[in-house]
């Protein structure tokens, strides 16, 4: 979600304010908060104090620019095709067949 929402990009120069950044992105500030908060109590962000939060080594790969970024892998990962897919894994290993395709109907590739 943070990497749908761009937060390490807005976050690469320097630590920004949590209304920066819910104006920044279009989020609600308290849920955004919270969401960082969590994410900082991990060390992914890190809140410098008066609700402005900063990158950490660990967030700079969700960059867009970043040159290992992971953001194509996150926002994969976050999509709802699939959540739905690994919603359905049961099929899977029931029949050995992919759920994705079960889901979809029609296969990934």
């Amino acid at each position: 979600m943070v990497a749908q929402l761009g937060v390490a990009d807005l976050l690469a120069h320097s630590p920004r304010s949590i209304a920066d950044l819910s104006a920044a992105t279009g989020a609600d500030a308290q849920s955004l908060y919270r969401v960082l908060r969590a994410l900082a109590s991990r060390g992914l962000f890190r809140e410098d104090g008066d609700q402005r939060f900063s990158l950490t080594p660990l967030a700079e790969p969700l960059r867009q620019d970043a040159a290992h970024s992971i953001r194509p892998q996150a926002l994969w990962s976050g999509s709802e095709a699939y959540r739905r897919t690994w919603d359905d894994l049961l099929y899977s290993v029931r029949t050995g067949e992919p759920a994705f395709d079960h889901v979809y109907g029609k296969p990934f590739f």
